[in-house]
């Protein structure tokens, strides 16, 4: 695959070092910002060029400068992904005020606490959100005559800022208590994007990147931010539907591919659909945002093959941690990477907080990765405990345990809080579900634990069988005995259609765990 012919460390020098303005220098060209799918059919594209998308950036700044608002205040966007979402997203930065991105599938009172604990004074939205708009925010409503009075205002300037100024405040999920707001830098995002382009997923300035993930998660708004910076175009679709993203690969030559394990999972069913399309166009593909298991590596590769396809790592907090080899040694299958060059990390013991100590028989190390880097995030919001408990001298501590070779790839085996012991062993559930997909049964599988009196915890697994095969339980028990470890192997396994989504995509471990504990049945 050819390398960028676009330095990427020119992003670094955005219009007074303001992330709203990454693109500026494709204003004036001809180039194609958008191929917006966004109203439903994907067979009719609207394009926009970038000087449109800069305008409206520039007048989204300028209308809430005329409103009133000043440098630093939030500003919500609770909306499908769209063009206009885009322009908020750049426009808000580019006035010096800070976008805080709203999830849409969060349950209401969530929403109205994220906007209490920012502080936000204005939500802009569109029509297909208008009911679930926190309560006591001012708001815009797109295409409604509040909405083009702030366009009519007039272009504003990119306003210069400091590289430690908060650019974007983006909600962690929730998972575990209220969301955490993650404080975003100008600076941080800038060498993020660097890092990216130069040495996580490099790119060429004629990509045609297909974006359906929802523009409120970092993995969606990092590629858009990738895309625009090299000039690019963005072949956008309003939310993941299987059939629309794979039809929009063949009608727009699309050249790269980005999203979640389970949204490829889906995809990857429609085995006849698939069949009758042309996938030849694309040359990049990267999963990432939760783990991707061998099975569905092994899908891509036959599905795109010539494809370069990454196992995609990072944190809301740290987006850019891995990339190649430095020697340029080709990348394991389900590796994330290798550490990039300007990125600092360690395998931490996560009980006694020492650096982990490599196993005297394979040379590996494990442990919880810590990573120190000019792209990590300022703080929590209005949390300082939180952040001094997750960030020693500098050094983020991800919660996620990773193993390394003797080459520096590492390679993602569980979360610290994920993982339980099941009779004194340690069980990851993405170590079991990996095994679990290498069956020809399995198409999906979600491992969760159950208590037990005796061993304190059990493996149970959720599981959506392959095409073709039957849902039978000992058939899966037999696999997991015969390819894994006995105290790993799932004590019970039921089956489901689909696996339950939380609102980032994600496999709803939290749901699956209820559910399990609601249908286990001691032995």
């Amino acid at each position: 695959m050819s390398e960028p012919t676009v330095s990427p460390d020119v992003l670094t020098a955005a219009d007074g070092g303001n992330l709203g303005g990454i693109f500026s220098r494709w204003v004036g060209t001809d180039r194609v910002a958008f191929l917006d799918l966004t109203g439903g059919d994907v067979s009719a594209p609207v394009e926009v060029g970038y000087d449109r998308f800069d305008e409206l950036c520039a007048r989204v700044a300028g209308g809430l400068v005329e409103r009133g608002l000043r440098r630093a205040d939030r500003v919500g966007i609770l909306a499908d992904n769209s063009v206009d979402y885009g322009a908020c997203y750049f426009g808000i930065a580019r006035a010096g005020m800070v976008t805080v991105p709203l999830n849409t599938r969060q349950p209401a009172d969530n929403l109205s606490w994220v906007a209490a604990d920012a502080g936000m004074v204005l939500v802009l939205h569109d029509a297909a959100n208008r009911n679930r708009l926190p309560a006591g925010v001012p708001a815009i409503e797109y295409d409604s005559a509040a909405w083009r009075a702030l366009l009519e205002t007039g272009p504003g300037p990119t306003v210069a800022v400091a590289g430690d100024d908060v650019a974007v405040q983006m909600y962690t999920s929730g998972s575990t208590g209220r969301p955490k707001g993650v404080l975003l830098t100008h600076g941080g995002q800038l060498f993020s994007i660097d890092q990216y382009l130069g040495g996580v997923m490099p790119m060429d300035p004629d990509e045609r990147l297909l974006i359906s993930a929802p523009m409120y998660h970092k993995n969606a708004a990092m590629q858009l931010k990738m895309a625009l910076g090299l000039g690019g175009s963005v072949v956008l679709l309003r939310r993941f539907d299987a059939e629309d993203y794979l039809r929009a690969i063949e009608r727009h030559r699309v050249t790269a591919l980005t999203g979640v394990p389970t949204m490829f999972s889906l995809m990857f069913a429609r085995t006849a659909l698939l069949e009758t399309l042309d996938r030849s166009s694309v040359r990049r593909l990267s999963i990432g945002s939760a783990p991707m298991t061998q099975a569905l590596f092994d899908q891509a590769r036959e599905l795109f093959p010539g494809c370069v396809i990454t196992n995609g790592y990072g944190t809301t907090e740290v987006v850019a941690v891995f990339g190649g080899h430095p020697d340029g040694a080709e990348r394991p299958a389900i590796s994330v990477g290798h550490p990039l060059s300007a990125v600092e990390t360690r395998l931490v013991d996560p009980v006694t907080g020492v650096d982990a100590a490599a196993d005297p028989v394979t040379g590996r190390l494990q442990g919880e990765l810590w990573v120190r880097s000019p792209g990590l995030m300022a703080g929590y919001h209005r949390l300082p405990d939180v952040t001094a408990a997750r960030v020693t001298d500098g050094w983020y501590h991800t919660g996620d345990v990773m193993e390394a070779d003797g080459d520096g790839w590492h390679f993602f085996v569980g979360r610290v809080d994920d993982m339980f012991s099941c009779a004194g062993e340690n069980v990851y559930p993405g170590d079991v579900e990996q095994m679990l997909e290498q069956c020809p049964a399995v198409h999906q599988a979600a491992v969760v634990p159950v208590d037990d009196e005796l061993k304190g915890a059990l493996p149970v697994a959720f599981v959506v069988t392959a095409e073709g095969h039957e849902p039978v339980e000992a058939e899966i028990k037999s696999w997991a005995l015969e390819h894994g470890p006995a105290f790993q192997h799932p004590r019970a396994v039921w089956f489901l259609d689909a696996l339950p989504l939380a609102g980032t995509a994600k496999i709803d471990k939290a749901a699956l765990a209820a559910e399990a504990g609601r249908r286990w049945q001691p032995r």
